[in-house]
This record gives structure tokens, sequence and C-alpha cells, in this order.
């Protein structure tokens, strides 16, 4: 669906209550609150959370950036998108910022501003089957990673993908619903190698396929090579096996299982160089 503040994505996931709330200046904020009145006061509350303001230092703060707007008017606006209590402080009644609003939904909204929309669809085609507008698909903004799995609107975890194929998409996901919980941890976490480790613990030696190992490495920033970083893996000393399937539609699906795991090192990074340098050495006395 479009608005003229953005695109909106709509997903099945959890309540927001979750979902941490958005920076003051961020585009998530921008693309989700409409009126730079209820931005500006939004920032103000979300400043002030140690001491949240009364309704007279809301207006003062909105008469210095010239905004006519009524401060009641502007809360009660908010308020559509966040729970914001009053408390009262030594006689004076003040406006706090608590979380989201009790009513939304994660599903409800997961906001894309017309500017990361824009960026997405530039590349003109299809990410998974490479159809175009000319071939007569239209293409849709779609996450990689659902938002009940970690998922957020970052550019690394947008892709285009025309009807036929977000549809798919959305549908292979949800086969993996038992599992939410589990790949939403994974996604979390802040190394590649450590999120996709963690997805195949999750599975408990189970056969897993390498388009939700591909989503998942690329939670937090688009990996074109997760086959690197099993391979990374594999110099941590985790065993894990590889089968391909030639019976599950047109092309070929790879898909991989834990077999054994190994303790996560301090530093991932270091200590795959430091087996690469290891490897290396192993060859040239070889």
């Amino acid at each position: 669906m479009s608005t003229g503040n953005g695109f909106w994505l709509r997903l099945p996931c959890p309540t927001m209550s979750d979902t941490p709330l958005p920076e003051p200046e961020s585009e998530r904020l921008a693309a989700l609150v409409r009126g730079s009145a209820l931005r500006l006061v939004y920032g103000l509350l979300y400043r002030r959370l140690a001491s949240p303001p009364t309704e007279s230092e809301i207006a003062y703060f909105l008469r210095a950036a010239s905004v006519d707007t009524p401060v009641s008017q502007v809360l009660r606006d908010l308020q559509d998108y966040f729970e914001i209590n009053v408390i009262m402080d030594k006689g004076d009644e003040r406006y706090r910022l608590t979380g989201w609003a009790g009513h939304r939904q994660a599903s409800e909204l997961v906001p894309i501003s017309n500017r990361l929309r824009a960026q997405t669809l530039a590349a003109g085609r299809c990410a998974m089957c490479g159809r175009a507008p000319t071939h007569g698909v239209v293409l849709e903004v779609d996450l990689r990673v659902p938002a009940d799995w970690g998922g957020a609107n970052d550019p690394e975890n947008l892709w285009p993908l025309c009807q036929d194929c977000h549809e798919g998409w959305q549908q292979y996901l949800q086969t993996y619903a038992p599992y939410a919980s589990q790949i939403s941890a994974a996604a979390s976490l802040a190394e590649p190698q450590r999120r996709i480790g963690e997805l195949l613990k999750a599975f408990a030696g189970e056969w897993v396929s390498s388009d939700l190992i591909g989503a998942v490495a690329s939670a937090r920033e688009y990996q074109e090579d997760y086959q690197r970083r099993i391979r990374d893996l594999r110099y941590l000393g985790w065993v894990i096996e590889k089968q391909r399937r030639y019976q599950e539609g047109a092309r070929v699906t790879v898909y991989y299982r834990l077999i054994q795991s190994a303790p996560w090192p301090d530093n991932i990074r270091a200590a795959i160089v430091a087996e690469e340098k290891r490897r290396r050495q192993v060859r040239q006395r070889g």
C-alpha cells in the first residue's frame, strides 16, 4: 500500500511491545509518523524519558519551533502511535513516553520511506526470478528476514520481488513458523558466522535450506557469499554436511545440517584468520 509518506509493508508478526522505539531523527520515525509537530514532540518526550516534560514545557518547545498546533492535539495524535502516560510529580502533570500504543501490531505497519523504496527498486527486476516490469510484473518491496524474526527495514534487509515471488517467499517462510523464536534469536546476533551457526544449532541436526541460511546471514548486513561464512564455521571446528536436491522445482536446492558445533572464540574474525594462516603454512610445507 502506498501513501504520500512512503510505502507500508504488511507482514505477519507479533505485537510491537518487543520492538524498540524509533530514534527521534531516524528515517524510521519520519516514515511512520506524519507531521513535523508530532515528530518534534516525540523527540522531546524521547529525550526526556528520565525527566518527562509538563504541558507548558511542551507548549514552549512548540512555540520556539514556530509551531502553532495546540499541545493537546499533538499529544492526542501521537497517542495513535505511542503510549504516553500522565504522571504527577510535585503537583505537576508530566507526560511520559512509555512505549507503543497498545492497539498497534508489528504486522500493522513496517514503514519504508520513499527513498528506501526507490533505492530497493532501482535494480528494476525481481531479486528471485529476474523478471522486470517489461515482462508484465509489478515489483514489491519485501523483507528478506521478516519482522517477527528480527528483520528491520534496513536497506540490507530489503529486496524487490514480483508478486508471485513475494507470495511464494511468504508461504515458504511460514513453513518455518515453529522455529520463529529460534530464527529471531539467531538473526539478532552481530556476526554472520554466529547467525548461521546458531541457526543450524536451532534445527538440531535437521537439514536447513540455503535460502533460509542466506536470509538469516543477511539479517544485519547483506551477505553475498554466505557459503564463505559456512567455510568460516568449518575453520572454527564446526562439522557441517551439505546436500543438493534436484527434485524441488527448476533449480537445484542446497541444504546444510549441523553434525558438530564448537565453542565460539572471543574474537571470531581473529580465530578465522589464524586458522587460514595455519592451513596456508601446512600447504606450503607440504
